[in-house]
């Protein structure tokens, strides 16, 4: 018989999921429901001996280990002990929930039911804003949810959480060929739903370089007999796809436009400009003219980050006037802000957490929860150039429930062993 923590860890699990990309204060409710299980989770898994792996044990140690450095960096820059910990529960909760919620998600069914969960929705979303934009309802490059339901999360999910469901669900039909039309139709939705309708560019090139990063380590099966063919046909149809997307010509075409006026710009120019890729390049500038006046080691800390960032505009020439349309508390740039904040040694811990996951998932037996995980986090890594995991909560979350879901488990077992 299920234990009742474990009825409710599906309920959590499920209202989580519908939650991510469509509520803030949902997804808070939903998470706050899964550490209050948590000490019932570890009792049990405590209690059924169950046995963790060295790596995963390393994995644990290095979530530790940098939220005691961010304790560290804040005090070491004279700010109280209050402050210090609110900011720690602020910055590093996701990375801490991972920990917490390790023992419910270690039970299989829960973290299937996660995924599928989060799989359905994403699913459902995309293909209504698809469809919407198919029929004239939503203009191209926009999303229903912003004028029908006021919710501005939906495009997040076409960058991590779409594209990374698109490899996983790949790599199911890769190992399990007789699924055929059962993950053929969703990738077929999710894919055109990307390169159709969404503005977000950073899920196109994570699509496009994605797709690289999984033929290889595919290479004994795509790259040989049959599937070499099926993986040129799949190509042949995205290129097909982008040509005929008005959005992707049009996106891209203003990025290059941006990225080379910004070149052509004098610094003082450079300090006015407010597109999405010119003002990424001059947060990248300032967060490299910070760094380079701080400590390098231990950074500035997450609570003098905005103070330091604000200096460094100035010194480069952003005006207040300038400076007032920028989002100061959120640089685009994961690892600058990790490297401003918490110096190399913050860093270096950070991106070990990842390699230290990827570690763990090549440890598992099961062939689509091992490279499922890889894909996710290069993913995630390649998304941080632009964005932010920690900073954006709603990414963070994704990012959290991702890690457990393909780690916890011993195996996820997604699709049924024969």
């Amino acid at each position: 018989m299920t234990k009742l923590h474990v009825r409710f860890a599906l309920v959590f699990a499920v209202v989580f999921a519908m939650a991510l990309f469509t509520s803030v204060a949902a997804t808070n409710l939903a998470v706050l429901g899964l550490v209050s299980i948590a000490p019932f989770a570890w009792r049990e898994f405590r209690r059924t001996q169950e046995t963790m792996e060295s790596a995963a044990k390393v994995f644990l140690s290095l979530i530790v280990a940098i939220c005691a450095w961010d304790l560290f960096t804040n005090l070491y820059a004279g700010f109280d002990l209050l402050s210090t910990l609110k900011a720690l529960l602020h910055d590093m909760r996701t990375l801490g929930f991972v920990l917490v919620l390790w023992a419910v998600f270690a039970n299989p069914s829960v973290a299937r039911v996660a995924f599928w969960a989060i799989c359905a929705s994403v699913l459902a979303l995309a293909s209504v804003n698809l469809f919407a934009t198919l029929a004239g309802r939503v203009p191209q490059g926009e999303y229903f949810t912003t004028g029908f339901m006021h919710m501005s999360h939906l495009s997040h999910m076409y960058g991590q959480a779409l594209v990374g469901l698109i490899f996983v669900l790949a790599q199911m039909w890769l190992v399990r060929p007789s699924l055929s039309w059962r993950v053929a139709m969703p990738i077929a939705v999710l894919v055109l739903s990307l390169l159709l309708a969404s503005e977000r560019r950073t899920g196109w090139l994570m699509l496009a370089a994605g797709l690289g990063v999984w033929t290889l380590l595919n290479a004994r099966r795509l790259l040989a007999g049959k599937y070499k063919w099926w993986l040129l046909l799949a190509l042949v149809a995205a290129f097909g796809v982008v040509a005929s997307s008005g959005v992707v010509h049009r996106r891209m075409a203003l990025a290059m436009v941006e990225f080379n006026q910004y070149l052509s710009m004098t610094p003082q120019e450079r300090a006015t400009v407010t597109g999405a890729v010119s003002i990424r390049l001059q947060f990248a500038s300032t967060m490299i003219e910070l760094v380079t006046k701080s400590n390098w080691w231990i950074g500035v800390g997450s609570l003098g980050f905005t103070e330091a960032f604000h200096a460094a505009a100035a010194r480069m020439g952003v005006t207040p006037e300038a400076g007032a349309a920028y989002n100061w508390g959120n640089p685009h740039n994961e690892y600058l802000f990790m490297l401003a904040t918490k110096g190399v040694v913050g860093l270096v811990l950070y991106l070990a957490i990842f390699a230290q996951a990827c570690r763990v998932a090549w440890g598992k037996l099961d062939e689509v929860q091992r490279i499922g995980l890889v894909m996710f986090v290069f993913l995630f890594m390649m998304s941080i150039t632009s964005n932010s995991m920690m900073i954006d909560m709603e990414e963070g979350h994704l990012t959290m429930m991702i890690l457990l879901i393909f780690l916890a488990p011993k195996s996820l077992d997604l699709i049924k062993n024969k």
